[in-house]
């Protein structure tokens, strides 16, 4: 049983590895750290078993580092120190999870759950992924990160504070609202994959735009939109009815 644990928290890690080495002979420990930003970057490359995974990390969150392996094999036992209602949750989407500070017996107990499932990728799902993922988003247990790749490694970005997104050949730059400024190692159609789902809007080729820092919108010169920080960005054609209603959709978002 070949074993990665991934924690923020250094005693969480040892204490986890004195309970799996106490009752588990064939217990592999072949990777572990406190570092989110590492794990990310290694666990592609190993041959696991079973993943213990937190959920809560400075950074990216448990459920972040998974959407960045969208290909991963191995089993994923979360550990939380998450209230009752995030762990129903869990359970409906039969997700295997350990309270912090892990106790024995249920580690012993979801040990045996993984054994009798194992190999069984129905759990965790890239839809039951998502969905679980919406459902602590939606109740604010986790906040809306995402990483992306830069020249040295990679950084993590709240949604909230990007602007609009601009192609750079095979990258983007990310225009943020401090007015600083993040050229990703991607193309506008990878960030763009990942982006609307938080209901970024490809309004040209070359731009992505987050509808929350719209300002308004001109017919002339073809039409082009001038956002927060007074960027004027160009709609094309296609995209010219979309971005009015996107006016209306604002306008009309409860409380704002």
């Amino acid at each position: 049983m070949r074993i990665a644990i991934v924690d923020d928290e250094v005693h969480c890690i040892e204490i986890l590895v004195i309970h799996l080495q106490a009752n588990f002979p064939d217990a592999n420990i072949v990777y572990k750290t406190n570092k989110v930003e590492e794990a990310l970057e290694t666990l592609p490359n190993l041959d696991i078993d079973l993943l213990f995974l937190d959920i809560e990390m400075p950074g990216m969150s448990g459920f972040h580092l998974l959407e960045q392996l969208p290909d991963y094999k191995f089993d994923v036992i979360f550990t939380t120190a998450y209230s009752q209602y995030a762990l129903q949750a869990f359970k409906i989407r039969a997700i295997n999870y350990l309270m912090k500070p892990v106790d024995e017996s249920e580690l012993l107990d979801a040990i045996c759950i993984y054994r009798e499932n194992k190999g069984d990728h129905d759990f965790p799902t890239a839809d039951k992924m998502e969905a679980l993922l919406s459902e602590l988003k939606k109740d604010g247990f986790i906040k809306s990160k995402i990483s992306v790749p830069v020249s040295d490694g990679y950084e993590f970005i709240e949604v909230n504070d990007i602007m609009y997104c601009k192609s750079q050949s095979n990258y983007t730059t990310l225009y943020l609202a401090d007015e600083s400024e993040i050229l990703v190692c991607k193309t506008l159609k990878e960030v763009a994959a990942t982006l609307e789902q938080y209901f970024f809007v490809r309004v040209h080729h070359s731009y992505l735009i987050n509808p929350n820092y719209m300002k308004n919108f001109s017919r002339n010169d073809g039409g082009y939109l001038v956002m927060e920080d007074k960027k004027q960005i160009p709609v094309s054609k296609a995209n010219k009815n979309l971005v009015i209603g996107l006016f209306d959709t604002v306008r009309k978002t409860p409380g704002e």
